[in-house]
């Protein structure tokens, strides 16, 4: 079961953190100014940015920066021994590095999860420690794990020719603004914009940065928390009062409202750094207009999904061969299926199928291939639901995902023409959309043990009831009751989505009128923006769906 640390009402939305950006921004633009040629620039530059980045988590993680600073300490210990050694000794130090990186999170995120499956006589330890508040997830471990992970892997594959030094690491992996929800940044792509000495932007630019934190800001509060606080949360909360659509809505809903939040956060992210000059990678491309599930997953959360490919896909065999690791899992997962069944017969159809499918992979090397490929990434899409939670909801909704995108890679080859493209579309995101319904289940990030809403224990029966409520069928539109509220959240569904699917040419335009506006009149568009944080904040105040992950 996953929890988090309590935080301070400090996020990307507060006056406070703004006030606190506006500080750190002037003081390292001042040290560009006052030493444009010095050589000690870019360490007085990494020394506010990391003072500032700690002081950030400090201020919303509290006393569980000490995570953060052993993980620190820990990577850039382990990245300078794996550069000294050499043959075997270098890819020891490197899986104990990774090993530890591991364990590290899997203690935090998933003890509470390990411990429900341990009877309660044998736990040696007082059973209030595991209650959820109890034991807290630190802020964003999964996403400094992760990069520090790739961190070490890199320095082992030579693609970081050297190890940081500590004042170089400490920098890249506390930054605050990709701290807590990513993008997940490569090293190699980092540090050089870290240790440059020469990084302010042009005012053109400076324009260009401050529109992405502006759009960041109205998408996460309108799109975000409007959508999700005006048509997506009275359904999670009450899924019996209900209708079968309105469910459907509420998942169209749900959909929008966590693009607009997570995009959200990585353009204002984006657009901070680059203030800084620092330059973060993509992370979204208009993810709901793919035509495939893989398609998808190459434009939604586009770091992540460039991580799993690396350091875990492609080690598993990629799309060439089946490695043991996944042979042993696919094992596993026909052992769990023949028990589940409970019969004999069932057991010998399963272990008839695997044969079979066994040497049909032998006889034929594109068969062999295409089941690669679909058992890979069946498994890595199984991974990455465990990644973002200790929950049976996220497992299911990753098994979800990880079978449509086998089953897109087992299905022949299809024509590609404009009626085909348009299935694939519908196919593919309406099977986010549903399979979201077990993800938003268990992303219950904020609940009062003396109500009936429904709380993380109930996540799996409040998915289930939501998926069996979505199949009656629906009442007249006639008998319903349309609450004013309820309508301006459908107006803004419709608003987004139609956003997402606005034209290049038309997305240019905008983009050229809002880039060349006066700046006077862009801190006037913030200063207003700000103010209606400051409502959504006290009306409808939502943290960001991922930074519980």
């Amino acid at each position: 079961m996953e929890s988090h640390a309590p935080m301070n009402a400090v996020t990307f939305t507060s006056l406070g953190f703004w006030a606190a950006f506006a500080a750190v921004f002037l003081l390292v633009a001042a040290v560009q100014a006052r030493w444009p040629k010095s050589t000690a620039k870019p360490a007085l530059r990494q020394a506010l940015l990391l003072a500032f980045s700690l002081g950030f988590y400090v201020w919303v993680a509290q006393h569980l920066v000490w995570v953060l600073v052993v993980s620190v300490l820990l990577n850039h210990v382990a990245a300078q021994t794996i550069h000294r050694m050499t043959g075997r000794m270098r890819s020891l130090c490197t899986a104990v590095g990774v090993a530890l990186n591991v364990a590290m999170l899997a203690t935090f995120k998933y003890a509470y999860f390990i411990a429900e499956w341990i009877p309660p006589s044998t736990l040696t330890l007082d059973a209030s420690a595991w209650r959820l508040e109890g034991w807290m997830l630190p802020l964003g471990i999964s996403f400094f794990t992760f990069q520090a992970i790739s961190y070490l892997i890199d320095v082992h594959r030579g693609t970081v020719d050297r190890p940081a030094s500590l004042l170089s690491f400490a920098t890249y992996l506390t930054f605050f603004p990709q701290l807590v929800a990513g993008p997940i940044v490569r090293a190699k792509k980092f540090l050089p914009q870290l240790e440059s000495t020469h990084w302010i932007a042009s005012k053109r630019e400076d324009a260009r940065h401050v529109q992405l934190i502006l759009s960041g800001f109205l998408k996460k509060l309108v799109l975000g928390d409007l959508v999700g606080a005006w048509l997506v949360d009275p359904v999670f909360d009450h899924p019996t009062d209900w209708a079968s659509w309105e469910v459907l809505l509420a998942l169209y809903g749900y959909s929008l409202q966590v693009y607009a939040d997570f995009s959200g956060y990585t353009d204002m992210a984006k657009g901070m750094a680059g203030l800084l000059g620092i330059a973060l990678p993509e992370n979204f491309r208009f993810p709901y207009r793919a035509t495939s599930p893989s398609d998808f997953w190459r434009r939604w959360h586009m770091t992540l999904s460039s991580w799993w490919k690396d350091y875990l896909y492609i080690p598993l065999g990629g799309n060439r061969n089946v490695s043991a690791f996944t042979a042993c899992c696919a094992l596993a997962g026909l052992a769990g299926v023949a028990w589940s069944w409970g019969e004999l017969g069932g057991g010998l159809v399963v272990a008839g199928v695997a044969l079979l499918v066994t040497a049909s992979m032998l006889m034929s090397t594109a068969f062999h291939k295409k089941m690669a490929t679909a058992m890979n990434v069946f498994l890595v899409m199984l991974v990455g639901g465990l990644w973002h939670g200790a929950h049976l909801n996220f497992i299911m909704w990753g098994a979800l995902n990880g079978a449509v995108l086998a089953a897109w890679v087992l299905i022949p080859s299809r024509p590609s023409n404009a009626w085909m493209r348009a299935l694939g579309w519908f196919v593919t995101f309406h099977s986010v959309v549903l399979a979201r319904i077990w993800f938003r289940a268990g992303s219950l990030i904020a609940w009062d043990e003396t109500t009936s809403a429904p709380h993380p224990e109930d996540a799996w029966g409040t998915a289930s009831l939501l998926w069996e409520r979505l199949q009656l069928s629906p009442p007249s539109p006639m008998n319903m009751v349309w609450d004013a509220t309820y309508l301006a959240g459908v107006a803004l569904l419709v608003f987004g989505y139609a956003l997402h699917w606005l034209p290049q040419p038309w997305r240019n335009i905008l983009h050229k009128k809002t880039t060349s506006l006066p700046m006077w009149a862009t801190w006037c568009f913030w200063c207003a923006t700000t103010a209606l944080a400051v409502w959504c904040s006290s009306s409808y105040h939502k943290p960001f769906i991922y930074w519980q992950f």
